[in-house]
């Protein structure tokens, strides 16, 4: 099969992407066939300031000379859509599970960095429950890789029925069991909406809290990653890694795996581990005794 490229040279518009997640139909995963060679690039793009500023004072991040680890996923959000709403693709968006995010950044990248992003389908995993997929965006800047995602979702479902269980799995990370809490905030009510509006990620279950019940929640739910992003600028004030790295030109690695939701109107606290095991965060919703998110931060020397 060719590879389909799709190209950008502006932000794409959402609504076509979301359109064809509603009402585009889909043949169906064929494990003879894989996923499709698809492709998306958009290049020279840049940081529209007042989106990102928008951002930042939602979340309530400290501005910077240099975007925060997560933000180039969301400026890459809109290509995202495309990729995975394009005509071959054969999985049904809707009811699919943002799972997991493996973000490598080799030098954090400026605000003003004109940035050529690119991403592909990857890997594919049956389990058990359903399908694990990846795909995989790259920031490069000025001819150099900066930064770099594998991005997996899944889809419940019988995949295993008539396919074995494959071998190979994703890296896991477990609950804490010796942590501290280490910061609290709560999640306004109309987080979702002010989110969407500055991310284009109109998912129903963000919207309201009707759609997110037919969608098997008990109200409608926090974005993950504009979470994700409060704890990583909670976890950077209690870990230096964050930090260090940029001063010190080390690579960051952020793993961090979407175990359960975070629900509007609710209050959030990250627990991070003890000593021997540091760079180790959870997020935890309310009072439910299961994280919510699990993170971890590590350096390497370059």
């Amino acid at each position: 099969m060719n590879t389909q490229q799709l190209h950008f040279s502006t932000a794409p518009t959402i609504a076509p992407a979301l359109l064809k997640a509603l009402l585009m139909p889909r043949k169906g995963f064929n494990s003879q066939q894989g996923l499709p060679p698809l492709e998306a690039h958009w290049q020279n793009a840049t940081v529209d300031k007042d989106k990102l500023d928008h951002y930042l004072a939602l979340l309530a991040i400290a501005p910077a000379s240099t975007l925060p680890i997560l933000y180039p996923h969301v400026l890459a959000g809109s290509m995202h859509m495309h990729l995975l709403t394009h005509r071959d693709f054969p999985i049904r968006l809707l009811g699919a599970v943002h799972l997991k995010n493996r973000i490598i950044q080799q030098q954090a990248i400026s605000i003003d960095a004109v940035m050529d992003i690119h991403s592909k389908m990857a890997a594919y995993r049956i389990t058990e429950k359903g399908l694990e997929f990846d795909f995989t965006t790259e920031i490069v800047v000025a001819g150099q890789q900066q930064w770099h995602e594998t991005t997996t979702y899944f889809k419940a479902g019988p995949f295993s029925r008539h396919d074995p269980v494959s071998s190979d799995n994703s890296f896991e990370l477990n609950k804490l069991e010796h942590a501290n809490k280490i910061a609290e905030w709560a999640i306004p009510k109309n987080r979702g909406k002010r989110y969407a509006k500055i991310t284009g990620d109109y998912n129903p279950i963000h919207m309201s809290s009707l759609l997110a019940k037919i969608f098997g929640f008990k109200r409608d739910i926090a974005h993950g990653f504009g979470v994700l992003a409060q704890a990583l600028d909670q976890a950077s004030k209690h870990n230096e890694n964050i930090n260090h790295a940029a001063i010190n030109h080390q690579t960051t690695q952020v793993d961090v795996i979407f175990k359960g939701p975070v629900y509007l109107e609710s209050k959030v606290n990250l627990q991070q581990g003890t000593t021997l095991n540091d760079s180790r965060f959870d997020v935890y919703c309310g009072e439910n005794p299961k994280p919510s998110i699990c993170l971890a931060i590590t350096n390497t020397q370059e």
